[in-house]
C-alpha cells in the first residue's frame, strides 16, 4: 500500500498520497491528527476513525470536523472549553474528554450514536444538557460518566 512499484522503469502503481487537505487551528491537535495520518498512512478524510489526542495541550478543536467518519475521539486531559466542532461529528461512538475546562457539553446532544461518554474532571460543565442527553441515548444504553456535579444521589 506504500510502496511505488514499477516494471522495466515504468511506474506501474504508485500509493494514494497521505492526506492533507484540512485545516486545524490548533497546533497541537494538528501535529496529532498530522502523526496519526502519517502511522496510519490515511489517504482519505473517512479512514481515520479512532484518534487519540490525550495529554496534548489542545486548547481548540475547529477544523477536526473535516474527520466525519471519527468513531472513536479520546481527549482526555486537554485544555478544552469550546467543543462546537464535535456535534458535527455523528458517528461518534466512544467519546473520552475527561479533565478539560468544558462548560457547555450541548454539542453533544447532536451525538446520537454514543455509546461511551466520559465527562469527568469538568468541574464547570452545566448538567441540564447531560440529563438530556442521557434521556436521547437511553434506548442504546450507553455508558455514560458524569462530571461530580451532575451525578443524581
Amino acid at each position: 500500500k506504500s510502496y511505488s512499484a514499477s516494471v522495466n522503469y515504468k511506474s506501474v502503481y504508485t500509493p494514494a498520497p497521505l492526506f492533507k487537505n484540512y485545516q486545524i487551528t490548533d497546533e497541537k491537535l494538528n501535529t496529532c491528527v498530522e502523526q496519526t495520518i502519517a502511522d496510519l498512512n490515511i489517504t482519505k478524510a473517512e479512514e481515520l476513525i479512532r484518534l487519540n489526542c490525550s495529554n496534548a495541550g489542545i486548547t481548540s478543536v475547529t477544523g477536526l470536523d473535516k474527520f466525519f467518519a471519527l468513531a472513536e475521539l479520546n481527549l482526555a486531559s486537554n485544555q478544552l472549553s469550546d467543543i462546537s466542532a464535535l456535534g458535527n461529528l455523528g458517528r461518534l461512538e466512544v467519546l473520552v474528554l475527561t479533565n478539560n475546562q468544558i462548560k457547555n457539553p450541548a454539542p453533544l446532544l447532536s451525538l446520537l450514536h454514543l455509546q461511551t461518554l466520559d465527562l469527568t474532571g469538568n468541574p464547570n460543565m452545566a448538567c441540564k444538557d447531560l440529563y438530556q442527553l442521557a434521556q436521547n441515548l437511553a434506548p442504546l444504553k450507553p455508558q455514560l460518566t458524569l462530571p461530580e456535579q451532575c451525578k443524581k444521589s
